[in-house]
């Protein structure tokens, strides 16, 4: 990848008589001091120039270039971006300088991979020079990382809305079968509870069958002369004896009875 396109102006050292261009030569001075410091490396050291510089001559196209770029090698971007931004809103500016401020404007953000923002400062550093083949490089770079950052967004929430959609598949699944379980659990309850059912109504039954049925077998059998004892022929013959006395009672009162019907008279003592 190209490096970062930095331009720097440089300043003739003329004579200048002493009204009107004192201030613009302290400027420049500083500006000559910090590209020397720029060109060893020593950003910060630059730095220090250019903003020295600034406070000469606010709106120094060459101290708001060269402050940007030495900012961009110690990565302050935003910082960068700002400086850069003065050159462009700068009406002074030659179409050269503010294309070259968009070059930079966008390389910063390629390096921090807003290809978007790279690609549309880039676009208009082309239109301010179109000849430009590293601009023209750059542009090509950031638009193909942006259209690749792009698909991978696409796939990344595709995978994400797929893998919703399965989770939510899963909790449908999950619902379904604790949905399947619950009524067969339901289901399962509601037999035993009629199977219970069942059987207690058959317990209720048998136990009034048995309430029924005990009555009367305590009647049939207070009336079941099978029960008794057999007599003994003790007590067998002394009944008999009481029948036989009990009928000659009943005969002797027959004959009684049938003399009286008679009319004969019957004897109340007995002969001596």
């Amino acid at each position: 990848m190209p490096n970062l396109k930095l331009i720097f102006i440089l300043v003739t050292v003329a004579v200048f008589s002493e009204f009107g261009f004192g201030q613009n030569t302290k400027s420049k001075d500083y500006v000559i001091r910090g590209n020397k410091e720029y060109n060893q490396d020593n950003y910060q050291k630059a730095e220090a120039q250019y903003r020295t510089a600034l406070s000469e001559e606010e709106n120094s196209v060459k101290a708001n270039y060269n402050l940007g770029n030495a900012l961009y090698q110690q990565k302050k971007y935003d910082q960068s971006r700002a400086h850069f931004d003065k050159i462009i809103q700068n009406r002074s500016a030659s179409n050269s300088d503010k294309a070259s401020a968009y070059h930079n404007i966008g390389k910063s953000y390629l390096d921090e991979k807003n290809y978007e923002k790279a690609v549309v400062n880039f676009k208009d550093a082309l239109k301010l020079n179109p000849n430009d083949d590293q601009t023209r490089y750059n542009y090509a770079l950031a638009k193909k990382k942006m259209e690749e950052k792009q698909k991978e967004d696409q796939k990344n929430n595709q995978d994400s809305k797929n893998k919703n959609k399965s989770k939510s598949d899963n909790q449908n699944k999950d619902k379904n079968k604790n949905s399947d379980q619950d009524k067969q659990n339901q289901q399962q309850n509601q037999q035993d509870k009629n199977q219970k059912d069942n059987q207690q109504n058959g317990n209720n039954d048998q136990n009034k069958k048995d309430d029924h049925s005990n009555p009367n077998q305590q009647i049939q059998n207070g009336d079941d002369d099978s029960n008794e004892q057999p007599k003994s022929i003790e007590e067998q013959r002394q009944e008999d004896m009481l029948d036989a006395l009990g009928q000659q009672e009943r005969e002797t009162l027959r004959k009684i009875m049938s003399q009286k019907t008679k009319g004969k008279r019957t004897k109340n003592q007995k002969d001596w």
